[in-house]
């Protein structure tokens, strides 16, 4: 189903993004990546016949240049998918230079990266944009203001390009994920309900992007009880974050 497409993922050096990669790959796709690192440190890693250019998706022109050069190479970009992300550490009281980093990596990453896809696509009159949310996006959880924050504000940006751009031939997915087990999240001190591993979530996104859908929550426990805290009134949400029943919150 995915042989002969062109795709290109950023930050597809580990994690999900990784594995997605390789998924693309073994259906018989061309695939290219983008990721801070010089190539020398992730070369090791990177599955044979990936595509790689070092750029920082924070960085406009050079992120530019990483797509466009992969799209010359391969003769055009069917898929776009803006995985690159950054997390911080959960806190009532959040580091705000952190969280500038994450606004940029995970918000201005993907515009910088649809940006030129889109251009690209609109050229063909078809193609799919693909970007990375989180069920903490839906709505605000404890600790997490400035990744909720902007994992809001990308399926905010994807859903209305979705509208916009449907006439033009280019589809726009969003994918909002919960917990997934990744090196990451294994790291943090607080319980991650309905935890899902890396290899189930990857397998959810491709679905996701095969079929074209415009938006997808999962683990489905996960993303009921996300749409549940979203309808309640904002002084009982907040009332029961504090009270911390599934051990969300950060310790003080």
């Amino acid at each position: 189903m995915s042989e002969g497409l062109r795709v290109f993922i950023t930050g597809a050096t580990s994690g999900m993004g990784l594995l997605l990669a390789q998924r693309y790959l073994d259906a018989g796709a061309a695939v290219g990546t983008c990721s801070v690192e010089d190539k020398a440190a992730v070369v090791d890693r990177l599955p044979e016949g990936l595509d790689y250019t070092q750029a920082d998706v924070t960085d406009a022109a050079a992120t530019r240049t990483a797509i466009e050069g992969f799209a010359k190479r391969v003769g055009g970009l069917d898929v776009l998918v803006a995985n690159a992300g950054i997390s911080m550490p959960k806190a009532a009281f959040p580091d705000f230079e952190r969280g500038r980093l994450v606004m940029n990596v995970n918000l201005m990453g993907t515009i910088n990266s649809f940006e030129p896809a889109m251009e690209i696509m609109r050229r063909q009159g078809s193609g799919q944009l693909v970007a990375l949310g989180s069920i903490s996006g839906i709505t605000g959880m404890p600790g997490m203001a400035f990744y909720g924050a902007s994992k809001a504000a990308v399926m905010h940006f994807c859903e209305s390009l979705a509208a916009d751009l449907k006439d033009s031939g280019i589809d726009v997915t969003v994918v909002a994920p919960g917990f997934v087990a990744t090196p990451l999240t294994a790291e943090n001190p607080h319980k991650m309900p309905f935890l899902i591993s890396s290899e189930q979530a990857v397998e959810r996104i491709y679905s996701a992007i095969v079929k074209r859908r415009t938006r997808v929550v999962f683990p489905w426990p996960m993303a009921l009880l996300a749409g549940v805290l979203y309808h309640l009134p904002r002084n009982l949400y907040i009332r029961l974050m504090r009270i911390d029943l599934l051990g969300l919150r950060s310790s003080e």
